[in-house]
């Protein structure tokens, strides 16, 4: 994948190219505040590693939610003090990096390391997938608690820019180079005569020579004072990106306590609005939330009014979230970077009713955290999304997969499993769908099975799944409520409900209370504008098309029934197949691969990212069925009622897969009319 500076250099294209016709989603009442914003700007993350393994793992998932919804370029994680956070720091990288689909720049601090310590360190995070190091000289070794003007790391690189050269000597270009600005000076800096802070720019420009590619700033509240940095990097000869760090506002206390620790300064007019509400956070996060897209959007416009001579224009921004998302999700969407899924004015509303933010390195009572999850609401950032898709589904950020835009329906709603599963493939499938019967694409099947971490302890999943289900009705209404959003992961669904979902939700509800248990689902579109809120995909000027489909497991009688439906459709086709094998289809004639979506687009080949393979949907029932085991019947006393009814669906019910080819006179969506018919029987 390329390198974050490549990335930040075609958004600066991208801007610099924009027209006054490009779609910003916003609200009406940030339209006028957004007037002046260009589009073709970028946004980032950082996040640091949780002191626990259950922090661990919500960090995890909660890098997974926002890369998915919320588009950043890339994410940044961390380095804890003298490498004391390196296994965790690099799991996380290469989780993001391999499963959340998202670019990774990973801090990497030289204090108390040896060189060889380093090559290891960077060959491990090369073999990782990153291609991405923020090089700093860290924060000081033990017992030091700030460092003084002179000190150097006490490793083999003494300071960041010597780190700079040896990733420079050892891998030329492959890796993107990030340093750390400081608008305000830092601390340890050796100041000038007069007070000024001109000899930390020089050394700044020495590490952009040395072979750094962009600056990254500390965090402020003056905009001035930061404008003002990035004139005099310009005025000093460095014209690479200069990123500026924006920490949102959690508190007034921890306001104060970390301008202080950090010596940032806070205009009086920040401090006057916090103070009145000092005492209440929800209204504090509210207002420093306003305070940061006003800064932004200043920041943003400077480019339009400025007549400086030098270009002193800021494309982009690396939001500090401290391991949190709902701050930084309203932010964007303030500044009009997010869509919002949900069809009604509900999803808005999350913005000031979901309150589900909390440290995740904070050490709480477990009973509470299990109480809080099982009681936790949608988040802001699973209802908000990017306005830009490249694909119907998130491309890979490994570079061996950057050539894969295909992939079959079955694992979209577990793209960590399909991942892994085909983790080790040579090649992928690019443009049409290769052969099934390929050697590569035989290793699927012999790969052991990926179970996402996503749904928690046994506990969790019994708040999810059932205490005690006795009926096959209380399966019904899992299913359901995992439709409606009220179960946040079923077994087979490892994200949230899909944005397109939402059209037919209602439907889809009542369809899984009627037995028909729904795993996967699309309805189908003809010729839709390929930057369409909901389905659009791939850029501007194009068409995209989908077919409907709908896959499902259902009882035997069930099965008998919906063959009966396919067979007076004959647009429909159906395969099925049981736990035991046993494969059913209907209306299916000799052939293999069907493309279910596809798009067209100006000077490029039809492309068809997503597919239905007969062969892949056997390798995908495998695991489908060997989820109702590891999931759901282990939570359950060997021998109870429950996990009597569990073993039974599992071993009775069929998967069924539907597809209709007749996507273009659909405008009711004539399968999901034809499933309710079924259902209501």
């Amino acid at each position: 994948m390329p390198r974050i500076i490549d990335k930040i250099r075609a958004v600066q294209y991208e801007r610099s190219a924009a027209t006054s016709d490009a779609d910003v989603a916003s609200d009406a009442s940030n339209e006028a505040k957004n007037a002046m914003i260009q589009p073709g700007w970028h946004y980032s993350f950082e996040f640091f590693p949780p002191k626990t393994e259950a922090g661990l793992d919500n960090l995890l998932t909660r890098i997974d939610r926002m890369s998915r919804r919320l588009n950043p370029l890339f994410v940044s994680i961390t380095w804890g003090a003298n490498g004391s956070t390196l296994s965790r720091t690099l799991a996380i990288a290469s989780h993001a990096q391999r499963f959340a689909c998202v670019d990774v720049l990973l801090h990497l601090s030289c204090t108390g390391l040896t060189r060889e310590q380093i090559v290891q360190i960077l060959n491990m995070a090369k073999s990782s997938g990153v291609r991405n190091i923020l090089a700093l000289r860290g924060d000081p070794p033990p017992p030091k608690r700030a460092w003084k003007e002179g000190d150097v790391s006490g490793g083999e690189c003494d300071r960041a820019i010597d780190l700079v050269k040896l990733i420079r000597s050892l891998h030329g270009d492959y890796f993107g180079i990030g340093v750390a600005g400081h608008p305000e000076g830092h601390p340890s800096s050796p100041k000038c005569d007069d007070g000024t802070t001109s000899l930390e720019m020089q050394h700044l420009k020495d590490k952009i020579d040395a072979g750094a590619d962009f600056i990254i700033t500390q965090f402020f509240y003056d905009v001035d004072i930061f404008l003002d940095y990035v004139k005099r990097c310009r005025k000093i000869g460095i014209t690479c990106p200069v990123i500026p760090g924006i920490m949102p506002i959690q508190s007034f206390g921890s306001l104060l306590k970390m301008t202080s620790f950090c010596n940032i300064s806070v205009p009086s007019s920040v401090v006057e609005r916090l103070e009145r509400v000092r005492h209440d956070d929800e209204a504090v996060k509210e207002i420093g939330c306003e305070i940061a897209a006003e800064m932004c959007r200043r920041i943003l416009a400077e480019r339009s009014s400025s007549a400086l001579e030098y270009d002193c224009s800021v494309h982009g921004f690396h939001f500090y979230t401290l391991n949190l998302e709902r701050s930084t999700t309203r932010i964007l969407v303030s500044l009009g970077a997010l869509d919002i899924d949900s069809p009604t004015s509900a999803a808005a509303a999350a913005l000031h009713e979901n309150n589900n933010d909390a440290t995740i390195a904070s050490e709480t009572n477990e009973q509470d955290q299990t109480a809080a999850r099982r009681e936790r609401k949608e988040s802001t950032s699973e209802k908000a999304r990017s306005t830009k898709r490249v694909l119907p589904w998130k491309p890979s950020a490994m570079e061996n997969r950057s050539k894969e835009d295909v992939r079959p329906i079955n694992w979209s709603n577990r793209p960590k499993s399909y991942v892994m599963r085909t983790d080790d493939w040579d090649e992928f499938p690019n443009g049409r769908w290769g052969d099934s019967t390929s050697p590569a694409f035989g290793e699927l099947s012999d790969l052991s099975h990926f179970y996402s971490f996503t749904l928690g302890c046994d506990d969790d999943r019994r708040a999810m799944l059932g205490h005690c289900p006795l009926h096959e009705s209380d399966v019904y209404e899992v299913f359901a409520s995992y439709v409606e959003g009220t179960v946040p992961h079923i077994p087979w669904c490892e994200t949230p409900l899909q944005p397109e979902s939402f059209l037919i939700q209602p439907q889809l509800a009542k369809l899984n209370r009627c037995g028909l248990l729904t795993v996967n689902s699309q309805p189908p579109v003809d010729g839709a504008p390929s930057n369409h809120p909901t389905f659009g995909w791939g850029g501007k000027g194009g068409r995209v098309y989908q077919r409907g489909y709908f896959e499902c497991f259902v009882s035997p009688d069930k099965t008998n029934r919906l063959t009966s439906m396919v067979t007076k459709h004959p647009s429909m086709i159906m395969y099925a197949v049981n736990n035991a094998g046993q494969e059913l289809r209907v209306g299916v004639e000799e052939g293999g691969v069907t493309a279910l979506t596809w798009g067209v687009f100006p000077n490029r080949e039809i492309l068809q990212p997503t597919i239905f393979d007969p062969d892949t949907f056997l390798v995908w029932a495998e695991e489908a069925f060997s989820l109702w085991s590891s999931m759901w019947l282990s939570l359950y006393d060997f021998g109870s009622e429950s996990y009597e009814l569990i073993e039974t669906i599992k071993d009775t019910y069929y998967l069924v897969a539907i597809i209709d080819n007749d996507y273009y006179t659909n405008e009711n969506f004539l399968l999901l009319d034809a499933l309710l018919e079924v259902g209501g029987k």
